[in-house]
This record gives C-alpha cells, sequence and structure tokens, in this order.
C-alpha cells in the first residue's frame, strides 16, 4: 500500500497503545488515582473494554497496511478496509475518551482546586488533542477512497451518540453497590463503547459489498511473505515445519475446522472471550496475593469472564461485518 497509509497505520497503533498507559497511570498514580472521576464503573468499563479493542483494530490497519497483495486491484479494494480499521480504532479512543470526560463533568469536586486534578485534565486534554490529530492524518490520506456515508448514516450516529452521551451522564451511580447493579453497569459501559464504535465507524466508513480479503487471507499472506524471505538458516524456520507437520494431524485438522471462523464465527469470538476473560482473572489475582476465599474468587471468575465474554460476543456481533473480519464459507 501507499507509504502515507503506512504511516497512517502506525501512527493508528501508537495511539491505541498509548491509550494503555494513559488507562493505567489514571487508575494506579497514587496522586491521580485520588482524583480519577472514571475510576469507577460504567466509565471504568469504557476505559476497560476501549484499552482491548483498540489495540486490536489498530493492529488489523497495520497488518492490512503492510502485508503484500497479488494485485494491485485486490490491494486497492483492500484499502477500504484498511482505512475502516483505523477509523474504527481512533474512534474507539475517541469514545473511551469521551467517556472520561463525562465522568469528570459529573463529579468536578473530586479534581477541580486540586494540583493532580489539573494535571489529570492535562493527561486527558492531551489524549483528545493526540487523537483528533490521528484522525485528520487517516481523514487527508484516504479522502480519494470512496467512503462517503449517505445522510441516514450520520442522522443514526447522531442519535446513537447523544442518547449513550445521556445515558453514561444521567446513569444512576448507586446502582453499583450490589452485585447485580454492578454487572448491569458494566453492561452499560460495553454497550456504550461498542455502540458508539459501530455507529460513527460504519458512518465514517461505510461496509463493503464488493468481495474482499479476510483476517485469514491476511494472515497467510504475512506469514508467505515472512517465509519467503527469511533466511534459510534462520531457526524460526525450524518452528515453522513443526507448526506445518502439526497442521497435517488429523486431530488438529479437525479443531480447526470445529473453530474456522468463515463457518462457525461465534465459537472463535467465544473462545476469546473466555481466555481474554481468564487473562484478567489471572491478573487480578496477582495483584492481590492470591485467591484467599475459593466461593469469593469463584464469583469473580465468573463476573470476570462473562463480562468478557458479553463484551466481545457484542462486539463481534457489532464489528465483524463492517469491518470485514471474516468472509462467509458456504462449503460443506
Amino acid at each position: 500500500m501507499p507509504r502515507s497509509l503506512k504511516v497512517s497505520a502506525l501512527l493508528t497503533f501508537g495511539l491505541a497503545i498509548l491509550l494503555f498507559p494513559f488507562f493505567e497511570i489514571c487508575k494506579h498514580a497514587p496522586a491521580l488515582s485520588l482524583v480519577n472521576a472514571f475510576a469507577e464503573d460504567p466509565y471504568d468499563a469504557v476505559g476497560s473494554f476501549g484499552i482491548q479493542l483498540a489495540p486490536f483494530l489498530s493492529l488489523l490497519a497495520v497488518l492490512r497496511a503492510f502485508r503484500p497483495y497479488q494485485s494491485e486491484k485486490t490491494r486497492d479494494r483492500q484499502q477500504v478496509l484498511f482505512a475502516r480499521a483505523a477509523y474504527f480504532s481512533c474512534v474507539s479512543v475517541a469514545v473511551t475518551l469521551g467517556a472520561d470526560m463525562i465522568a469528570m463533568i459529573r463529579h468536578p469536586s473530586l479534581w477541580l482546586g486540586v494540583s493532580a486534578g489539573y494535571l489529570l485534565a492535562a493527561l486527558l486534554g492531551g489524549m483528545v488533542l493526540l487523537t483528533a490529530l490521528v484522525l485528520w492524518s487517516i481523514s487527508r490520506v484516504t479522502r480519494l477512497l470512496p467512503l462517503r456515508s449517505p445522510l441516514q448514516r450520520w442522522t443514526k450516529a447522531s442519535a446513537f451518540s447523544l442518547a449513550g452521551l445521556l445515558i453514561l451522564a444521567l446513569y444512576p451511580e448507586e446502582l453499583r453497590q450490589s452485585i447485580a447493579g454492578e454487572l448491569l453497569t458494566i453492561a452499560v459501559g460495553a454497550i456504550f463503547l461498542f455502540g458508539l464504535v459501530w455507529a460513527l465507524g460504519t458512518a465514517t466508513a461505510p461496509s463493503l459489498d464488493t468481495p474482499f480479503e479476510d483476517v485469514i487471507d491476511d494472515l497467510v499472506a504475512a506469514y508467505q511473505w515472512e517465509k519467503a524471505h527469511t533466511d534459510p538458516s534462520d531457526p524460526s524456520l525450524a518452528l515453522d515445519s513443526v507448526l506445518e507437520k502439526l497442521l497435517t494431524l488429523s486431530l488438529v485438522r479437525s479443531v480447526l475446522r470445529w473453530l474456522t471462523p468463515r463457518k462457525h464465527p461465534w465459537r472463535i469470538a467465544l473462545l476469546l472471550g473466555v481466555f481474554m476473560g481468564i487473562a484478567l482473572l489471572l491478573s487480578a489475582m496477582s495483584g492481590e496475593g492470591g485467591p484467599p476465599q475459593l466461593g469469593r474468587w469463584a464469583m469473580v471468575a465468573a463476573v470476570f469472564i462473562g463480562a468478557e465474554c458479553g463484551g466481545v460476543l457484542l462486539g463481534y456481533a457489532l464489528l465483524a461485518k463492517p469491518l470485514g473480519l471474516f468472509r462467509p464459507d458456504s462449503r460443506p
């Protein structure tokens, strides 16, 4: 792809990665945590899902920008999918920061008049400015692509955005005092993030109706290019050989056929949700020195895994098609 698109992909990736330390520093730095108005749900739920969604989408944009294409026609068609992944990543960062700003507006007494509070506001403002610059960069290099949306898409996006802002601004935060209320609050945060990313993203870059190459095609093309350009003496080729032999085993092939997202898209999404939930649970357990009470941690595990699965499935339902993650496979 053109060099300008590759630069935009790297800028998008950098912005998405920067969201994670911003989120962690604001939440855990001793001074900032005391004035952080968005450290509680539903705002924290928006950030928790945002720091996962934005890097994933930015990696998708990088993969599509740098992978080789067999023909110029295919490359040009895939530029629309690249632009959509880049836009969606930046929009996910913007929506996350928007939730943070709503929290600060709702709780001005927590940070106004405190030096750490002004530092928090400055960090948030810097992230907002950086996000705007990256979005401008993407729009500048993709201005010639067929990304125009009909007016009704922008009307829908505006309506969704207004509804989401009102829900988050007026949400009764006292509901999170109970377990059921906390689960509802997390769900509201997830719906706010994925719903607005879907509405704003599809308005910015509408879906592609022509045939396209999906993520599996992207990964295969990148792997074949890497293998063709690797030194024959490189030890990594031995690992490639082992993996290729594993793929010939009937058991492995059966598992892959059962998981293939082109035929069974929801299975891989559910598996990813469970994996991410377990990873987050282990991270939380290590931070608290391990599970002191089996019953308590069983409940915590159910919350972590359930919330993560719900978020992944919701995001997949809304974003898989416009992002062109997996093309359908009708073969028996």
